[in-house]
């Protein structure tokens, strides 16, 4: 299948780049623009899909740029948001990272549909064999409250750390010599990249509890694949007993690995965006398992309103 892809081609770990990526080794024709030029993608490939880069939500596509879909990230964002709700009907399909999201813009009239949040590329979040040598691990910029609260909690408390800044390329290095990874989504209901990221380089994941029952959605169990916690007072618990526990800490950070290179990468998240648009949008040169990947998946469809735990209804998204 030959598909457009258009994205903010400039920085290398995006989710434009990851896709990039994983619909190549999916075995299909890519070429990528950014949104400024994308008047000049031409007529007759199979698939346009625009990556989320944070900007012109109420724009749509040329004509000549059909079927297409939209994977935006940003619908937890008010001002995203409200844009979203007037340019997301010019795409075929719109594909969100959040399920509230693609609720919101369904009970709008657009087509949307949830299919999984972030994931990681095994090519660049993989396992290195090395020492763990970092009690806790977190590569990022310290954000608001709660997250910078919590991070300063932990560099005072855990000497020996990792948490700053660094290059998506020296991601692997660090998380694979944690010991733990330190995760607060502030999304209402999604599991950000960082979360497969950590895992998928075999460190145990410390992540809070997002309302939604997003993990459980995405086939996670806390206790099995990674640790959930509350509060801070909790948090230090839970890092305190994993490190003094290493057998145990091992065991769930493997199972947490296994379960993220079996379901979570981006070659995974296009597929399961390919089961819905296939059908949908009618595409031909593309086989899909027709299963469903996420119990909720096909199910958020523009169409009657879903209800699910924790959700509450488009005022709380």
């Amino acid at each position: 299948m030959r598909v457009a892809l258009i994205y903010e081609t400039v920085r290398p770990d995006t989710w434009g780049q990851y896709f990039h990526r994983a619909f190549h080794e999916l075995g299909h024709e890519v070429r990528a623009w950014t949104f400024s030029l994308a008047p000049e993608v031409p007529e007759g490939m199979d698939l346009y899909v625009r990556i989320d880069d944070g900007d012109h939500y109420e724009d749509g596509l040329p004509p000549q740029c059909r079927p297409s879909v939209f994977w935006v990230s940003d619908t937890h964002l008010e001002g995203p948001m409200r844009k979203l709700l007037t340019g997301a009907h010019q795409y075929d399909l719109v594909c969100c990272a959040m399920f509230c999201g693609a609720e919101r813009l369904q009970a709008a009239g657009i087509p949307a549909v949830w299919v999984g949040g972030g994931a990681c590329d095994p090519a660049i979040h993989r396992r290195i064999s090395c020492e763990r040598i970092y009690d806790v691990g977190f590569v990022g910029t310290d954000g608001g409250s709660p997250r910078k609260f919590y991070l300063q909690i932990l560099r005072e408390r855990y000497p020996a750390h990792w948490i700053g800044g660094a290059a998506h390329t020296d991601m692997a290095r660090i998380y694979s010599a944690s010991k733990i990874v330190f995760n607060y989504c502030p999304a209402q209901d999604t599991l950000t990249m960082r979360c497969f990221e950590a895992m998928a380089c075999g460190a145990l994941l410390m992540l809070n509890e997002v309302p939604g029952h997003t993990h459980e959605r995405m086939g996670l169990t806390p206790g099995t694949h990674f640790i959930l916690y509350r509060q801070p007072r909790e948090l230090l618990e839970q890092i305190d007993h994993y490190l003094s526990r290493e057998a145990e800490r091992k065991r769930i950070a493997e199972a947490g690995y296994e379960e993220t290179l079996a379901r979570h990468t981006y070659t995974h998240r296009v597929q399961q965006m390919l089961e819905v648009a296939v059908p949908r949008l009618r595409l031909r040169g593309v086989e899909c398992s027709g299963k469903e990947e996420f119990r909720a998946t096909p199910r958020v469809l523009c169409g009657p309103r879903i209800r699910q735990p924790g959700c509450g209804g488009a005022d709380r998204c």
